[in-house]
């Protein structure tokens, strides 16, 4: 192994130290607040973008890259410092002046490199060429593509948020952070137990993290039902695999949405009904204390509610797996 592929093998574990520090603690002060500040996330940038700067300094990349990375960092920092707007700059605005022309300057190192890179690049994955996979040239188009891919990444979780496939925030932003601190599997010393020749088909880290914090959630229906046998609340098992049951003087402190609410029947009386997810803009939801008086005074001492999951409670763990599988894509074609 030479010096550079030893320094970047370090790197990369750095960076998964980095990654693992800081989603540990927005994993904690998502659970207790359920709320993960923007000082959180520029406090974890810097040890970030320094280690991506690291990793281009010691590839040796040539200006269109920097440039290139820099217009990818750009794109991920819309996330905590939103975009200019053209009243403030038009008022002398230092910052989004300055911003502006961090935009522009990187936005023609993006165009340029693809004009030099691209073209090399579609040889490489072309077939019926031969390329030596060792020039200067391949090297410096294959890590342009990177920093390509890497921005591509950005754009799907900036575009889940806005789609609510990742509901908060904080979710996209540390989705985006993951992307910026492992931007490839390449001069990683892991996964673990994965074979080497199939790293080529698997797909960005941050990805691979992301589906793995999804099966995460596989678990938990196992994990109601067990702890509502425990607790004698079995039945309906419409409700058991996902939901638990709460005294309802508790649920106004808890992370909870409530699924019982008192209302008037077809028939012209009023009853108990359950919904088997929440309602947004219920009044469950808007008006609780007054339905949980309605429930107490129909009888209910515990009500049904299901648990506000913060999402980066299962992305945290997922760090475990993607370090020892990697993509889990990767695993299950393998058995298919």
């Amino acid at each position: 192994m030479s010096d550079i592929d030893t320094q970047l093998e370090l790197l990369q574990w750095v960076r998964l130290g980095v990654l693992t520090l800081c989603f540990g603690g927005a994993a904690w002060l998502d659970h207790k607040t359920r709320r993960v500040s923007n000082d959180w996330w520029w406090g974890w940038a810097k040890p970030t973008l320094f280690l991506l700067t690291l990793e281009l300094l010691l590839l040796e990349a040539g200006w269109m890259i920097w440039l290139t990375a820099s217009a990818v960092v750009a794109f991920a920092s819309t996330a905590l410092i939103g975009v200019p707007d053209i009243n403030d700059i038009r008022k002398g605005s230092k910052l989004d002046i300055a911003v502006t022309i961090w935009y522009f300057v990187s936005g023609v190192g993006l165009v340029m490199g693809a004009m030099e890179y691209a073209p090399v690049l579609m040889d490489y994955f072309d077939p019926s060429v031969v390329m030596d996979t060792e020039s200067a040239s391949t090297k410096a188009a294959l890590l342009w593509g990177q920093m390509i891919l890497m921005g591509i990444v950005l754009l799907f979780f900036e575009m889940a948020w806005r789609f609510r496939m990742l509901h908060g925030g904080a979710d996209a932003k540390a989705m985006m952070l993951a992307t910026l601190l492992l931007p490839s599997w390449v001069g990683a010393a892991f996964p673990l137990c994965v074979e080497e020749s199939a790293m080529s088909t698997s797909m960005p880290p941050a990805l691979s993290l992301l589906i793995w914090a999804g099966l995460a959630f596989l678990v938990l229906p196992l994990i109601m039902l067990i702890r509502n046998v425990g607790a004698g609340d079995l039945m309906p098992l419409s409700m058991s695999w996902h939901a638990s049951k709460m005294a309802l003087a508790d649920i106004p402190n808890n992370h909870v949405w409530l699924l019982e609410e008192v209302v008037d029947k077809p028939d012209g009386t009023r009853g108990v009904t359950r919904r088997m997810r929440p309602v947004r803009g219920s009044r469950a939801e808007n008006e609780t204390e007054q339905v949980l008086e309605e429930l107490a005074e129909a009888g209910i001492e515990r009500a049904w509610v299901t648990a506000k999951h913060p999402f980066l409670l299962f992305v945290f763990p997922a760090i475990l797996p993607l370090v020892l599988f990697g993509d889990p894509i990767v695993w299950i074609l393998s058995y298919l």
